[in-house]
């Protein structure tokens, strides 16, 4: 038992002088710098005795509390449905009948719609570019300019965000306005394979002049060529008119080009 406790003394004095040996140490060193990381940079304090308990799951600051422009946030809010306590008067889904609604295609484009419904129909309710807006349907920019025909929806350009806004529209919209425009999809389609025929017409007699031009050209040159080898002329060479008979006209000795002159008397 003595022993034990001699250990216990040795081993309480060695604690008792390690800690004023940091102790000294921590007084004589420089207070480290601390540094804020990724996660602290965005930390707001409130002051919560200043906000009411909503009872909605979440707190709502006072809005007589004076409180610092660093505090305040921007809030991007989108109509919400009212809510109808009847279940047989609740807002539900055109298509299933669900009423878990897309709210940016109940409050940009006015359709009682699901996100499910939304996948599962794309021909109703897939949305279009404006430039596959105006392949698809061969519809102008003025016509697509219109809001209380075309409801569109403006995000930002996905490619680059210098970019004008990216403008979307709902497929069921233009095929409709498309129908009346060329009473009916059949006329449509009819009118989309008339302007694919001109094209290839275009593109075929665009061809064919770029043919004759090269064949003419050809011939030019093949001509050139004979007549050049049969007077011996070289490919490079000066030039040396005479005039002919009243003077109005010029001939090479060489190869023969005659050209028209004009004299001018002063």
């Amino acid at each position: 038992m003595a022993q034990i406790e001699a250990n216990r003394l040795q081993a309480l004095e060695r604690r008792k002088q390690k800690t004023a040996t940091d102790e000294s140490v921590d007084k004589t060193a420089k207070p480290k710098k601390v540094v804020k990381s990724k996660m602290s940079s965005g930390y707001y304090e409130y002051d919560f005795s200043k906000m009411n308990d909503t009872r909605a799951g979440f707190l709502e600051e006072d809005a007589t509390a004076a409180g610092s422009p660093e505090k305040k946030r921007k809030v991007v809010s989108i109509d919400d449905i009212p809510f109808n306590p009847d279940p047989n008067d609740v807002t539900k889904c055109c298509e299933c009948g669900s009423i878990d609604l897309d709210m940016v295609y109940l409050k940009i484009f006015k359709v009682m719609v699901c996100k499910p419904c939304v996948d599962k129909i794309p021909d109703k309710y897939s949305l279009l570019t404006k430039t596959e807006a105006k392949e698809d349907y061969l519809l102008t920019d003025s016509e697509l300019r219109d809001r209380e025909l075309f409801p569109v929806w403006e995000k930002a350009n996905p490619h680059k965000s210098t970019w004008n806004n990216m403008l979307l529209y709902m497929r069921q919209h233009l095929e409709s306005f498309a129908a009346k425009k060329w009473d009916g999809l059949e006329n449509l389609d009819k009118e989309f394979e008339r302007r694919i025929d001109e094209k290839r017409e275009r593109k075929e007699k665009k061809y064919k002049q770029s043919v004759t031009n090269l064949r003419r050209r050809t011939r030019v040159e093949e001509w050139e060529k004979t007549r050049r080898q049969r007077l011996n002329i070289d490919n490079a060479h000066e030039h040396v008119y005479e005039p002919i008979d009243d003077g109005c006209e010029q001939k090479c000795t060489i190869c023969g080009m005659v050209i028209e002159v004009e004299m001018f008397e002063f």
